[in-house]
């Protein structure tokens, strides 16, 4: 397995001082894992064990209405004082108008480390606060990240088709809805046309959430179509580490992708570990 690793899907956060989080206990309850605890870099590093992560592309996962702001700022901070070669990506509250959408991603991108967006709730395909959030990204050479399932889909590609010059990432694999035929072939159906019609790089995380297991039974079947699909240079490693405990722990997560991806050739998974992710994410 590649040295050189970057996490391009992490969250770190303080619940024991932030009121940020609303939901997540009762989110934690509902899925058996202890998340709703402070999650740092150290919790993070003792997760990894030996797998030498030097690269980091932290994901906002704040609910609290507007606490992006804040969290940008924490996090930009907390990388500093860590010495961690860490970006950001933020987010928006759809519900606000142009203007304020406009102004809330200028102050987040007042970070060096800021890259872009993602909107996990709340930003619908078409509507007017995802043209101006996607004029704004492509205008300022940021990127936006797809948060959504594949009922989706179509939708989202037919409004990135306007977007030629944005930088797109898929989140979670394209985020299966379920492990059954139907789900499974509308998944298909999705990556498909995002692999088709937008430049799209594809996260290879968030599977956990679906399949609820990291054995390389479970996860096989989506992460060979997925690399089947967008090719090795559009695909790179996510752990969504902590979330992705409500299936396993870290160690299982990284003996199944040693499995699947370790049989590739050593340029390809450097793709996929590294290379995919600083190229899009410009470390």
């Amino acid at each position: 397995m590649p040295t050189h690793i970057v996490d391009a899907h992490v969250h770190l956060w303080e619940v024991s001082r932030r009121d940020w989080y609303p939901g997540l206990e009762d989110f934690a309850t509902s899925v058996d894992t202890d998340l709703y605890r402070d999650f740092l870099i150290g919790d993070y590093r003792t997760a990894a064990g030996d797998f030498d992560v030097n690269k980091f592309v932290h994901v906002s996962a704040v609910t609290k209405t507007g606490s992006y702001l804040d969290e940008t700022e924490w996090i930009d901070a907390y990388a500093r004082e860590n010495d961690l070669d860490l970006v950001i990506i933020g987010s928006v509250d759809p519900t606000l108008d142009a203007g304020k959408l406009m102004t809330d991603l200028e102050r987040q991108a007042a970070s060096s480390r800021f890259r872009g967006v993602r909107v996990l709730y709340g930003l619908e395909p078409g509507s007017e606060a995802a043209k101006t959030v996607l004029s704004w990204l492509q205008a300022h050479n940021f990127m936006f990240e797809v948060s959504s399932q594949p009922d989706t889909a179509a939708d989202w590609v037919e409004i990135l088709r306007r977007y030629p010059e944005l930088d797109v990432v898929i989140e979670h694999t394209g985020w299966p809805a379920g492990t059954d035929p139907f789900s499974r072939s509308a998944w298909e159906s999705a990556i498909n046309s995002y692999a088709a019609e937008t430049n799209a790089l594809c996260k290879i995380s968030g599977l956990g959430m679906t399949t609820r297991e990291l054995s390389e039974t479970a996860l096989r079947p989506w992460i060979e179509k997925a690399i089947d699909v967008f090719g090795w240079d559009r695909v790179a490693f996510g752990s969504n580490i902590p979330i992705e405990h409500m299936a396993g722990d870290y160690t299982q997560l990284r003996e199944t992708l040693g499995s699947i991806i370790g049989t590739a050739a050593e340029h390809e998974q450097e793709r996929f570990y590294a290379a995919n992710a600083e190229r899009v994410y410009t470390f």
